[in-house]
């Protein structure tokens, strides 16, 4: 029996997904990116950031467009353990994600004092993206999850 995951993980699997190849939002900019390393993949300036954009967006394609790209056998033990919290660390990746975007302009609209450096901008965006590690981590273990279902998958078949 296959698990077919739902139209707001899939959603929320493709927005975590964006969020980590698209440096955009607060959390990745100017400071706040030099701070934390910058993008992936730095010892290639141009040609690692290009490939995993591509390979990000081939893969969004993939989950939004072909039906049954996240689906999986019916997890157990671990692989079902591993599933709850990769679906749970995907939605607070969401809702960092979410934040990260709409955090500079809400900090402009409700803070009416401000330090001439602009110090509160960079620690929020700094904590957004050391919080956005949990959307990523939400992703590799989901998808950790499916392996392992379909592994118990193949040694039940070949038994």
């Amino acid at each position: 029996m296959n698990q077919q995951p739902s139209s707001i993980l899939k959603f929320a699997y493709c927005l975590v997904l964006l969020a980590a190849i698209l440096p955009f939002g607060l959390a990745k900019s100017g400071w706040v990116g030099l701070a934390t390393g910058g993008a992936g993949m730095g010892f290639i300036p141009f040609l690692g950031p290009l490939v995993f954009l591509c390979l990000g967006l081939y893969r969004v394609y993939l989950v939004a467009r072909v039906p049954g790209v996240l689906n999986s056998p019916q997890a157990t033990g671990l692989s079902a353990f591993l599933r709850t919290a990769g679906t749970f660390c995907l939605y607070v990746g969401v809702l960092v994600s979410v934040l990260s975007w709409v955090a500079g302009p809400l900090m402009r609209a409700f803070i009416k004092t401000r330090t001439e450096s602009g110090a509160e901008f960079f620690v929020v965006g700094l904590y957004l993206s050391l919080a956005a590690g949990i959307g990523m981590l939400g992703l590799l273990a989901f998808e950790f999850s499916r392996l392992l279902a379909f592994e118990r998958s193949a040694r039940q078949a070949s038994a």
